[in-house]
């Protein structure tokens, strides 16, 4: 199954670089933004299953595979900048969970989308290198989260809509 999305990007307000944690590509923000704007608005493909990277949960059995500037390059942080949003046509949004400044390098939690990972997802193996103090050490998905954790993400709206109804 794959459905198109039509809503235009544009990207004036991100770019692509290096990021410093040694994940390679990131964004980063352009200008300031505020607690709740929108960073982001991912557009791509929906496909049936999760692929061994660059792709994002957003159903169950549901993946959003993004296009270059919408999501490829999102990395994760255990304290992220951003959480993601889902919009009424299923798609993901970037949104800023507090004041992200020019320059900042765009991060959201992975946990917030991925409910557990395939087989041959890098995550799985990949250590997190986000430098946080809050940091875990790997790259969790939802399902990996304690009940506490879980339950917080969705009480503050910070998780994939698919996710609540799982909790």
């Amino acid at each position: 199954m794959t459905l198109k999305s039509v809503i235009k990007f544009n990207q004036n307000n991100i770019y692509q670089g290096l990021s410093s944690n040694g994940y390679g590509g990131a964004c980063f923000a352009k200008k300031d933004f505020n607690a709740g704007e929108v960073i982001i608005m991912g557009i791509g493909k929906i496909i049936n299953h999760q692929t061994p990277t660059i792709s994002i949960q957003i159903g169950v059995g549901k993946h959003f595979q993004p296009t270059k500037w919408t999501g490829r390059y999102w990395n994760h942080s255990c304290n992220p900048n951003t959480f993601v949003k889902t919009r009424t046509d299923g798609f993901p949004n970037l949104v800023a969970l507090r004041r992200i400044k020019r320059e900042d390098e765009i991060t959201y939690s992975y946990a917030m989308t991925e409910y557990s990972w395939c087989k041959n997802a890098k995550e799985k193996t990949i250590l997190c290198k986000c430098n946080n103090k809050k940091c875990k050490g790997k790259i969790l998905s939802f399902s990996q989260l304690s009940k506490s954790e879980q339950k917080r993400l969705v009480k503050k709206t910070k998780c994939s809509l698919y996710l609540k109804k799982l909790v």
